[in-house]
């Protein structure tokens, strides 16, 4: 059997902290934000976590606080880490608040909701399972740990779960008739999928009681 780590990144820092005097403020957003103090005593604990222990291959996103989150594993393991941009957070395209003010909701409940020049769930849920195709082709039996980001996960688990309700920002997944997220998404946040061959047997959110919640954004 296979097993498959979907790792959201630990707690970024505020955007409120981070004045910028550069045109690459988009870029910034996306791709460069860093972990804050408590994000990397974050990923460092989780490092050191038995269950994250013995793993075979690290995947991340093109983001900054991922590989960040992922380096103490890395670390700990003596494991590279392969960066996949297909792994990256969905991209929001042009602010829309004020015409779907419930925005939040909507991208969960219609997969292709999504803003001018942004990104639908079902584009998301497209790439990254591209990747998790690759690495079941190519990891086979293995353990792999893969460092994403919140909508990036929850819409890729959304391939497989069905989504009872949104509400706020907390979520209620239910798979093969098991509730199997029923909370907001924490930082960082374990989820492990078990498959035999391509067939996805159980999906595990693994909570440990020394990371409560931090929303991490």
């Amino acid at each position: 059997m296979t097993t498959i780590y979907l790792i959201r990144h630990s707690v970024r820092m505020p955007l409120k902290n981070i004045e910028y005097n550069t045109n690459q403020k988009k870029l910034i957003l996306d791709e460069k934000i860093i972990l804050n103090v408590e994000g990397e005593k974050r990923a460092q604990l989780l490092s050191e976590k038995e269950e994250l222990q013995n793993i075979d291959a690290i995947y991340t996103s093109n983001c900054v606080r991922t590989l960040q989150t992922a380096k103490y594993m890395m670390e700990k393991q003596n494991l590279t880490a392969k960066i996949d941009d297909r792994l990256d957070e969905r991209r929001t395209g042009k602010p829309n608040d004020d015409i779907y003010p419930d925005w939040f909701i909507r991208q969960y409940k219609y997969e292709d909701f999504k803003t001018e020049g942004g990104e639908s769930q079902k584009d998301v849920r497209k790439r990254v399972g591209e990747v998790i195709d690759e690495i079941l082709e190519q990891h086979k039996d293995k353990r792999i740990a893969v460092f994403a980001h919140g909508y990036a996960i929850t819409f890729f688990l959304l391939k497989y779960c069905k989504l009872i309700d949104v509400e706020g920002r907390k979520l209620i997944f239910e798979f093969k008739n098991k509730i199997v997220l029923n909370k907001r998404i924490n930082a960082p946040e374990v989820f492990k999928l078990t498959y035999e061959d391509k067939n996805l047997l159980n999906i595990e959110l693994i909570q440990f009681d020394d990371l409560p919640f931090n929303q991490g954004v």
